[in-house]
């Protein structure tokens, strides 16, 4: 059994997907993201998750892949939570991300952390 008490790999993430950091797009705050890019072990929304691919990063669709028990493993040891203390540790509190309305400003800011 993984760590979260399952041993159906999808479920896994699924679960780690409902902690309270991972409610949300690491990158853009979008609501309910859709997606976990693997490189990082965050949970990335639609518009962002083409942006990683753009970039050649490895990104699975929560409800439509299935996931291996390494692939759930690594969530279960990241999530935006840990990413955050890693890609942000020096991120000014209270600075907010760009406006993300437009590709061009989701890159931008992908990159940047």
């Amino acid at each position: 059994l993984g760590a979260m008490g399952s041993d159906d790999p999808s479920a896994r993430i699924r679960v780690v997907r409902k902690r309270k950091a991972n409610r949300r797009c690491f990158d853009c705050r979008a609501r309910a993201p859709q997606y976990l890019c693997l490189e990082y072990a965050t949970f990335v929304c639609t518009n962002c998750a083409g942006v990683h691919r753009g970039f050649g990063r490895r990104v699975k669709s929560i409800t439509m892949s299935s996931f291996s028990d390494r692939e759930a493993d690594l969530a279960e040891g990241g999530g935006n939570a840990r990413a955050k203390m890693v890609w942000l540790g020096k991120w000014k509190k209270g600075k907010t991300p760009p406006s993300l309305g437009d590709d061009e400003s989701r890159r931008s800011h992908i990159t940047l952390k």
